[in-house]
């Protein structure tokens, strides 16, 4: 999906293609590592906050490869989120504060980045 949104946004060469499927490649794989290692430690409430991360800092490199500092910004706020899950969590709120405060922040900012992307192209 991410090489085919790079040749409609003119990035049709064969570098971007390859690098969003890395990034593309990394992603689930990082996913995976992080459920694994929650579950492995016993804290699986960290899984909401390990995959918020995962997919914030994944935004960092399309923000280049697209050449969309859009997704830069999604990437900065995503990171946030997941901060402040890990905050949330640290305070002592239970998992479903944490999968709330997270999964709604998260949505907020993709919602969010979407939208500008629709209206701004």
């Amino acid at each position: 999906m991410d090489v085919v949104l790079a040749v409609l946004a003119g990035g049709g060469g064969r570098e971007p293609e390859v690098g969003v499927g890395l990034v593309d490649a990394a992603e689930p794989v990082a996913v995976f590592a992080v459920i694994a290692a929650s579950n492995a430690s016993g804290r699986p409430e960290l899984i909401p906050v390990g995959i918020c991360l995962v997919v914030g800092l994944h935004f960092f490199p399309l923000a280049r490869l697209f050449d969309q500092r859009r997704y830069r910004w999604a990437a900065i706020l995503l990171t946030a989120v997941a901060l402040a899950g890990l905050a949330v969590l640290a305070a002592g709120a239970g998992s479903e504060t944490v999968r709330a405060v997270v999964g709604l922040g998260a949505a907020l900012v993709l919602w969010g980045t979407s939208f500008h992307v629709v209206l701004r192209g």
